[in-house]
């Protein structure tokens, strides 16, 4: 069945060229610009393999004034909110404006999390053992892997200038992080790796909790793609420093390097896409507080939370917050085939499938040597393997509605390599992945 699968793929995507030629010179639909608002309220549904389906509402709000600048915006605010089923809510708020001020681009984000069953994998990626029979699961009262976390974050980010398509980057986020013992009269709460972390010392008493940070960050991006929300050609890059201070304690404070280089290659106009994305994010100085390793710095924050090496908003297939370390490196590689254009009710809309191969591995490790000379209370349940840390693989495919360009509804499923750190995920999104 996967041979055939793998076989049926290949052929489409050889096939596309020929299809996109003919269709090109037979009937290429033609995008009219858009004028004025435009908004899309609809039902938020979508899944994802670590919270479940979610259930809610969110609206996208564009800007597009007299079409000249169409199909890139003028304005764009929009707002979501879901439950999820396996016990998590979030309400995100999001504004984004290149010309409210001439010469600079302001975007800001509020957003407000309550996570019952977030997941807590330990230290280190492949080096903290992961068992899968210790995960959730009702029947044996066991949550090994779970916490209560309670997440808010507001972000201010300002854009400018200096010379061609070389910008200024600057902005403020202000993050408050609560974490506790999960709470559910289902589970056995007196017993996990939260817990033992603590008690064994790889979690400080004075950072077990969560707290509040207020990070600074400045650099320089690079950008000429051609459409902001679904580029066929262009260069996307950002090179910043974040300084985050600890408003709780004064303590735990440090630096991290981030870097992001997106690359959009033309293979067939309109129709075939070579999309690639190479991100870094590296602590220089400092300590960071266990609670903030899987918070994955941005200069823009389009989901309700950039949380973690793993799942979707940073390596498909990869167990979410499975690789928790000071310093990452990772890379999204994938084609995005438009073998469909049509339009209907006076809207445009492209069909694109997008296979794809995404790596990641840890640039710098966390208290790698305490975690290594920590002694487990309880013996079949070690708390370090002595395993190499891998480049860790994944491969899948995705699908993508756009709708007048801006508006994409996207669906990934994707399948990790190494059963310690990867396995099958599913997800729904409201944007590409990068």
């Amino acid at each position: 069945m996967k041979r055939r699968l793998a076989i049926f793929t290949l052929l489409l995507l050889l096939g596309i060229p020929a299809l996109a030629q003919e269709q090109e010179q037979e009937q290429e639909q033609e995008q009219k610009p858009k004028t004025g608002w435009k908004f899309t309220p609809l039902p938020n549904i979508g899944y994802s393999t670590d919270t479940g389906l979610g259930l809610g509402l969110f609206s996208d709000f564009y800007y597009y004034g007299d079409g000249s600048a169409y199909p890139n915006f003028l304005h764009h605010l929009g707002f979501a909110g879901a439950y999820a089923t396996k016990g998590s809510w979030y309400f995100h708020a999001y504004g984004d404006s290149p010309t409210l001020i001439p010469g600079v681009r302001l975007n800001g984000t509020l957003t407000y999390r309550d996570a019952m069953v977030h997941k807590f994998y330990g230290f280190n990626g492949i080096a903290s053992p992961y068992l899968p029979e210790l995960d959730a699961n009702v029947d044996t009262r066991t949550a090994w892997y779970t916490l209560h976390r309670r997440f808010f974050r507001a972000t201010a980010t300002a854009m400018g200038s200096i010379v061609g398509h070389l910008d200024w980057m600057g902005g403020l986020v202000v993050r408050h992080v609560i974490h506790d013992d999960i709470d559910l009269e289902r589970y056995d709460s007196g017993r996990s790796l939260l817990l033992t972390y603590r008690d064994v010392g790889l979690i400080r008493a004075d950072e077990f909790k969560g707290g509040t940070s207020l990070e600074f960050k400045g650099g320089v991006v690079y950008d000429t793609r051609d459409v902001e929300a679904s580029p066929g050609k262009g260069i996307f890059a950002e090179l910043y420093l974040t300084a985050n201070t600890d408003l709780s304690r004064w303590k735990y404070n440090y630096g991290q390097l981030v870097a992001h280089f997106r690359h959009y290659v033309t293979i067939f106009p309109g129709r075939w896409v070579f999309a690639y994305h190479l991100g870094f994010q590296h602590q220089l100085w400092g300590e960071i507080p266990y609670y903030a390793l899987n918070e994955m710095a941005s200069s823009f924050y389009p989901y309700e939370e950039m949380d973690g090496l793993g799942s979707r908003t940073t390596v498909r297939g990869i167990i979410n917050n499975r690789v928790a370390a000071a310093g990452y490196a990772w890379a999204n590689i994938e084609f995005r085939v438009t073998p469909f254009k049509f339009n209907l009710f006076n809207q445009h809309f492209d069909m694109v499938l997008n296979p794809f191969m995404d790596i990641c591995g840890i640039t710098r490790t966390y208290r790698l040597e305490e975690q290594k000379a920590a002694v487990s209370p309880y013996p079949d349940i070690p708390l370090y393997q002595d395993k190499k840390l891998p480049i860790m693989l994944s491969f899948g495919i995705g699908g993508k509605i756009q709708m007048n360009t801006n508006f994409v509804m996207s669906f990934d499923v994707g399948r990790g390599l190494d059963p310690q750190v990867g396995t099958w995920t599913v997800s729904t999104s409201s944007t590409y992945l990068f």
